[in-house]
């Protein structure tokens, strides 16, 4: 394995491959579904031990949609709507309460996690239908929350960054009230395997190409246009989005998707900052109590994301 690591990747999360030995490698699709999941949670036990103690309590928001709220101490009028990552198929608020506890506590601000439903039991476009519901429910309630409702800001990773950025298309087409900024974590925004990234970097275990399309299998129905853009937005409208903080790693297949989406915002007139971290895999995010380099990724993500909650 060692010969096809790319010399881009940080040594330490290089060194994490053999450590984290069967919990990333073989691809997904080879270990089945349930076999995916239990891997996938034990990945993010390990790599999110040691979260911060937040206030924490789980709520109902519709008929069959819950989230888990969390709440610091000090908030400061901000409230983010998380929609984890996953492929749309593992994970879940449990497997991401570190990540969410941390983002909780160094933002600072409210964090709302979202238990959207996952394919393949619930495909498309069930989990843009919860995403949506789960952000309405976050701008109405904001007040009860401890916030402000003009500061409601939706975030993902990965398979969430994909429906984060999805919600802003939706809320912004509905009218009413949207979300005031969308943080966009690696996110999977575009269809297409042509990109330089994904060529060079679909071989990692973090993230390869086999995985990639296994979720999509289970996401998308047959025969499902992959152009729409509530499941690639990057190829729908981009006028009239909340302000976007997009980042990517600089040794992930979705690196220029991500880098490319940044530019097409700003492009459209929206503002769009662009933040790449270039030594650092798909999924970096999981791993902050394994590598310290990706902790303090994550430090250089929340900083700028506070600059925009909080308009530091």
């Amino acid at each position: 394995m060692d010969d096809e690591v790319p010399p881009q990747l940080h040594p330490e999360l290089a060194a994490l491959l053999p450590e984290l030995g069967d919990l990333i490698s073989p691809p997904a699709r080879e270990v089945g579904l349930d076999g995916a999941r239990t891997r996938f949670g034990a990945l993010l036990a390990a790599g999110l031990a040691g979260a911060p103690a937040v206030a924490a309590e789980d709520v109902a928001l519709a008929e069959g949609l819950t989230a888990r709220v969390y709440r610091p101490g000090d908030a400061r009028g901000a409230t983010v709507v998380f929609l984890h990552g996953g492929g749309w198929t593992l994970g879940g608020v449990a497997d991401y309460d570190g990540l969410a506890r941390r983002l909780a506590a160094r933002l600072p601000a409210v964090v709302l996690s979202v238990e959207y439903r996952r394919a393949p039991e619930h495909p498309f476009p069930s989990a843009v239908e919860d995403a949506v519901t789960a952000t309405r429910w976050a701008l109405a309630h904001a007040t009860e929350l401890g916030g402000d409702p003009d500061r409601v800001a939706v975030a993902g990773d990965s398979g969430g960054g994909n429906l984060a950025a999805v919600v802003c298309h939706q809320l912004r087409d509905a009218g009413g009230a949207q979300p005031a900024a969308q943080v966009l974590l690696y996110p999977n925004v575009s269809r297409g395997a042509d990109q330089p990234s994904v060529q060079a970097f679909g071989h990692l275990p973090f993230l390869t190409l086999a995985d990639m399309a296994w979720y999509t299998r289970n996401y998308v129905p047959r025969g499902t246009d992959l152009a729409d853009p509530r499941i690639s937005p990057a190829e729908g409208d981009l006028r009239g989005l909340p302000p976007a903080l997009v980042v990517t790693a600089g040794v992930d297949p979705l690196h220029d998707s991500g880098r490319d989406h940044a530019a097409a915002l700003r492009a459209a007139g929206g503002r769009a900052e662009w933040l790449d971290l270039p030594d650092l895999p798909h999924g970096f995010a999981h791993l902050v109590a394994l590598a310290p380099a990706a902790d303090a990724a994550l430090d250089r993500v929340l900083e700028r994301a506070a600059a925009l909650l909080h308009g530091d």
